[in-house]
C-alpha cells in the first residue's frame, strides 16, 4: 500500500501506523486496571509530565473521595474538556524550566510535608517531569539551573546522565519528595520515557531511592564541559548533595510501578506491520546514541534488505541524541535521524518510513517528527541543500520545505521515539 508516487498517500498510511502503535501506551488503556494502596487518611495526587492530565483523567472516576492534589504539565498540553475538581492545574515550561514550575515544586514539597502516616502521596509521572518541576538546591538559582539545563540539552548527553545531574542539583528529585512526605506512604505510577525503563530515572525519580552518587554527577558535568557554581561543586565534592538511598528509613514506605513502556509501543508497531504483510525486524526498543549515526546505520541495513528482495519493516524505539552546534538551528532528534537516513538512502525506491516522538513534539518544535519517501531529497531542494541543512542543525526546516513534517499535537503519553522503515 505504501508503494505510491503520491506523498500524501504515503503520509496518511504512515501516520495511521504511528497512531495504532501508540494506542497501548495511552493512559486510558495503560492505566485501566491499575490499583494503588488504600489508606485510611488523605490521598494527595501529584501528576507531573507531558501526560499529566491524561493520567489523571484515566483514574478520575476511581479517585478516593478525600483526594486533592496538583497537576503540572507542559504549556499547551492540557487536553480539551479536562477539569477535575479538587486538583490544582499548572502549566510550566519544557525543556528548560521556569519560575512557574519552580513555584509548583515548592507547592508539592509543602503538601508532602503536611501528610502523616495514615496518608498517601500518589504520584503520576511521565516524561518531561524533570524540567516541569524544578527545585534548585541551596546555592543554585533558577537562572543557573536553566543555564545548566540548556548546556546539557545541547551537549548530546543521554537522558541517564542528564537525570543523574538533575537529581543531585534538586531539592525534590532523587527520592527527596518521598523523604519530605515520610512517614506517609508514597506510590508512583509511571509512563517510561527512559531507555531500559529504570524507574528511578523517570522524571528523575522524586519518590524513588537513588543509587547514583555525587561523584557520578561531578564526572558527568566534567565529561560534557558543564559549568557549575563553585559552591555547588564544593557541595558535590563533599557529598553534601547526596540523595536518599535504599537503606534510608524515609524510603521504606515508597513503592513504584510502570504502566507503559517503549517496548509496548514497539510491539504494537510490529503487530501492525505484520498485519500489513511485512516481516517485522525489531532493532531494539531502547536505542541510544548519536541520531545521525543511527540514521546512517538504519539506512544501510534497509538498503541491504532491499537488495535481498525482502518485504520488511525495520522498527526501533529509544532516545537518540543530537549534539547541537548551531544555537539558532531548528530540529529535533527524530528529524535529524530521518534526514541522515534519507541522505544515506539517496532516493532508493521502495523505502518509506517515519520517525516520531511519542509525546507529539520532537525537541522544542511543533512536530512529532517527519516522513520519508524516495523523492524527499528533491522535495527538500536537492541532496546538497538537505545535507547543509543537517549540518546547520536545521532538519526541521528541511522537512518543512518538503511538506514532510509529522504533525499530531500532544499525544497524551510519552514512551520515547518510534522509528519505522518499510522496505519492499
Amino acid at each position: 500500500m505504501h508503494k505510491t508516487t503520491d506523498p500524501r498517500s504515503a503520509k496518511a498510511f504512515l501516520k495511521a501506523m504511528y497512531e495504532r502503535a501508540l494506542a497501548p501506551a495511552l493512559p486510558a488503556n495503560a492505566m485501566r486496571d491499575l490499583h494503588w494502596p488504600a489508606v485510611p487518611g488523605r490521598t494527595y495526587i501529584l501528576s507531573v509530565g507531558k501526560a499529566a492530565t491524561h493520567m489523571v483523567a484515566a483514574i478520575e472516576k476511581r479517585m478516593p473521595e478525600k483526594a486533592d492534589g496538583l497537576i503540572v504539565t507542559r504549556k499547551g498540553y492540557v487536553h480539551a474538556g479536562f477539569g477535575p475538581s479538587g486538583l490544582q492545574l499548572v502549566e510550566a515550561s519544557h525543556p528548560v524550566p521556569d519560575a512557574i514550575g519552580a513555584d509548583a515544586a515548592q507547592l508539592a514539597l509543602a503538601a508532602a510535608g503536611t501528610l502523616d502516616e495514615k496518608d498517601l502521596l500518589l504520584v503520576l509521572m511521565s516524561g518531561g517531569a524533570s524540567a516541569l518541576l524544578p527545585a534548585p538546591v541551596e546555592g543554585l538559582s533558577l537562572t543557573q539551573k536553566q543555564d545548566i539545563t540548556r548546556s546539557l540539552l545541547m551537549s548530546g548527553a543521554p537522558i541517564r546522565d542528564m537525570n543523574i545531574v538533575r537529581k543531585h542539583l534538586s531539592a525534590i528529585k532523587g527520592g527527596r519528595l518521598a523523604a519530605a512526605a515520610w512517614p506517609a506512604a508514597t506510590h508512583m505510577i509511571a509512563i517510561s520515557d527512559i531507555p531500559g525503563d529504570d524507574i528511578a530515572l523517570i522524571g528523575s525519580g522524586p519518590t524513588v531511592a537513588d543509587d547514583s552518587t555525587c561523584a557520578e554527577a561531578l564526572d558527568i558535568v566534567a565529561r560534557y564541559g558543564i559549568t557549575l557554581p563553585s559552591e555547588v561543586t564544593s557541595d558535590l565534592e563533599h557529598g553534601k548533595l547526596e540523595t536518599p538511598k535504599r537503606t534510608d528509613p524515609r524510603m521504606q514506605r515508597s513503592t513504584a510501578e510502570i504502566c507503559a513502556r517503549p517496548a509496548d509501543m514497539c510491539a504494537a508497531a510490529a503487530i501492525v506491520a505484520q498485519e500489513l504483510g511485512y516481516e517485522a525486524i525489531m532493532l531494539g526498543d531502547a536505542l541510544e546514541g548519536d541520531a545521525l549515526e543511527l540514521g546512517q546505520q538504519h539506512a544501510l541495513k534497509a538498503l541491504a534488505l532491499r537488495s535481498e528482495g525482502r518485504k520488511v519493516a525495520l522498527i526501533s524505539g529509544g532516545e537518540a541524541t543530537v549534539t547541537v552546534s548551531n544555537r539558532d538551528g531548528r530540529g529535533g532528534r527524530c528529524t535529524a535521524y530521518l534526514l541522515s537516513c534519507a541522505l544515506n538512502l539517496q532516493g532508493a525506491d521502495d523505502i518509506y518510513g517515519f520517525a516520531a516522538d511519542s509525546d507529539g513534539v520532537d525537541g522544542s518544535e511543533d512536530n512529532a517528527g517527519g516522513y520519508l519517501w524516495p523523492g524527499i531529497l528533491e522535495d527538500m531542494g536537492g541532496g546538497e541543500h538537505a545535507r547543509q541543512m543537517l549540518l546547520d542543525d536545521n532538519s526541521y526546516l528541511a522537512f518543512d520545505k518538503a511538506n514532510a513534517l509529522l504533525m499530531t499535537g500532544p499525544s497524551g503519553t510519552n514512551v520515547n521515539d518510534l522509528r519505522i522503515l518499510l522496505i519492499g
